[in-house]
């Protein structure tokens, strides 16, 4: 009895004891659950945070990719703190490795989407910054299993747009009015310099011939404008922007004034400065006295230059009242944004078109839109029947005196020319400033989303001169037809409205109009515009 009441106390001491063990078992597998429900959520959200955090110091590192000053390399230490900086600002604190790659690297650390020909194929560079980066992470509960942390390893890759760039440069004859050739000739001692190539043996041209300061390469405002282009050349990196060139006017002796693409886009940096080096200011054909021949041409008077004339209206307006003077303006605004245009889509090739890229256009000109491209009516262009006699003192040729007003390419009115009495029922009143206007709304919504964006630049005092009435006075309540059709170009082409104040809601990235009254003042514009284009890519 003894022996049993014993076997049964033993039995009873070996369930309580089993009991102590399955609970401690189970405490511990509570524990492990608890901790893999809660450690593991922390490691999801400190996960999430990391490639956020990873993703925007990639975007951030990419908005550095640029060129260091004094120098065509991209500084990759920018890249790396930019990245470091965006990390710690997101409390991101234990960094363990932080490791950025960019297209510049070679080998395996170069990022999988960088193009693998950047030199015999520069239309697919791309400005991809690849950023990796570790971060410890503590645990709470699991660390009673021994588990005390883990590595969490994230990577992302940020790009900033590559830019494809047009660079509207004014070479009509008002950019060498203010060369003075007599103090070029003397400063360089050189009596060759100063002879005219049409008037053999001249030294007494006069200032501003561009005949002569298109060979030594100092007409003026030209030169200081192409030096200006150039330091603004050294803000973008090459060879994954590239940049087109656009004239005015043709660049050769007795050349024409239609505009010219200088360039299609291209990415060579050293030829992009050789074409902007090479930029000549109009220089038409010399005047022989016949009147007969359409177009500007050069004017001499006893061998020294008197400046560029529309020799066929001079020489035939007091005969016929209704000479045309449409050959000789050329100031084609529209036809240099459509120039532009036809660059960013490839020019000649269509497969150059880079969709992706940012697309800017920075145009700097001297004046108001008084010449535009051929129409099939109008060989010369548009220009109204009205205007053609306005240049006697009281106008504009091309373009009506009322910025305000815009008309379509059907518009007529009839006119009654004031000298020879002639009536002419329907007469055109489709302008050059018209033509601009149309041309900057089809350049600015190219392309879909933001579309183009646009810079001009409006060089010299012509840019503020009123608009006048037929008598010469000023006609209140309108404004600088030059200065307005430049702001309209930059900052409100494309909206489908005139009066860019009107505006409060815009569908086009646009850029901006700047007014530089003199040369000094071009730096700092420029300048300003590659800030402002290095913003709108970082958007």
């Amino acid at each position: 009895m003894n022996i049993k009441k014993s076997i049964q106390k033993f039995l009873k001491q070996s369930e309580k004891g089993q009991a102590i063990i399955l609970i401690a078992f189970a405490f511990v597998g509570l524990v492990a659950m608890v901790g893999l429900v809660t450690d593991t959520g922390l490691l999801l959200i400190e996960y999430g945070k990391l490639k956020r955090s990873v993703d925007a110091a990639a975007i951030a590192a990419a908005q550095q990719y640029r060129v260091e000053a004094g120098t065509d390399e991209v500084n990759k230490e920018s890249l790396e703190n930019a990245a470091i900086n965006f990390l710690n600002l997101n409390q991101i604190q234990n960094l363990s490795n932080v490791i950025v790659h960019s297209c510049e690297d070679t080998g395996a650390d170069r990022p999988a989407l960088c193009n693998p020909d950047p030199i015999n194929n520069p239309r697919d560079n791309r400005k991809l910054v690849e950023v990796t980066a570790s971060a410890d992470v503590s645990f709470g509960f699991l660390r009673v299993l021994g588990f005390e942390s883990v590595t969490l390893t994230t990577t992302s890759v940020g790009e900033a747009a590559t830019l494809d760039l047009v660079l509207i440069i004014d070479t009509s004859a008002q950019m060498s009015y203010e060369t003075g050739n007599e103090e070029n000739c003397n400063a360089t001692n050189n009596t060759n310099t100063c002879l005219s190539p049409y008037i053999e043996g001249s030294i007494d041209i006069g200032d501003d011939d561009p005949s002569v300061c298109n060979i030594t390469d100092t007409c003026q405002p030209m030169r200081a404008v192409k030096d200006v282009a150039l330091d603004f050349i050294d803000t973008l990196y090459f060879p994954y922007d590239r940049v087109a060139i656009v004239t005015m006017t043709s660049q050769h002796p007795g050349g024409s004034r239609s505009p010219m693409e200088l360039t299609p886009l291209i990415s060579d940096k050293d030829d992009i400065v050789d074409f902007i080096n090479s930029i000549n200011v109009f220089e038409p054909r010399v005047c022989d006295g016949t009147g007969d021949d359409e177009g500007a041409c050069i004017k001499y008077v006893n061998g020294r230059y008197t400046g560029t004339i529309c020799e066929i209206y001079e020489l035939n307006v007091n005969t016929n009242p209704n000479v045309d003077p449409s050959s000789c303006p050329s100031s084609n605004i529209g036809g240099v944004l459509n120039l532009a245009a036809y660059a960013l889509q490839g020019s000649d090739d269509p497969n150059e078109i880079r969709l992706d890229s940012f697309w800017v256009v920075v145009a700097l000109l001297g004046g108001p839109a008084n010449a535009t491209d051929p129409f099939p009516s109008f060989p010369n262009g548009a220009c109204p029947r009205n205007t053609w006699l306005l240049s006697q003192g009281q106008g504009p040729w091309c373009r009506d005196k009322y910025p305000s007003t815009r008309h379509d390419d059907n518009d007529t009115i009839s006119y009654t020319n004031p000298i020879s009495g002639e009536v002419f029922p329907v007469t055109s009143i489709y302008d050059a400033d018209d033509y601009a206007r149309d041309t900057a709304d089809q350049l600015a919504g190219l392309i879909s989303g933001n579309g183009v964006t646009i810079y001009t630049i409006g060089l010299g005092t012509p840019i503020k001169n009123p608009a006048r009435d037929s008598s010469g006075a000023i006609i209140s309540g309108e404004p600088p037809p030059a200065e307005d059709l430049l702001q309209y170009i930059a900052e409100c082409a494309g909206e489908g409205v005139h009066d860019c104040d009107s505006l409060t809601e815009f569908d086009i990235n646009h850029g901006q109009y700047f007014y530089a009254p003199d040369r000094a003042s071009l730096s700092a514009i420029f300048d300003r515009i590659a800030k402002n284009i290095a913003t709108k890519i970082s958007q």
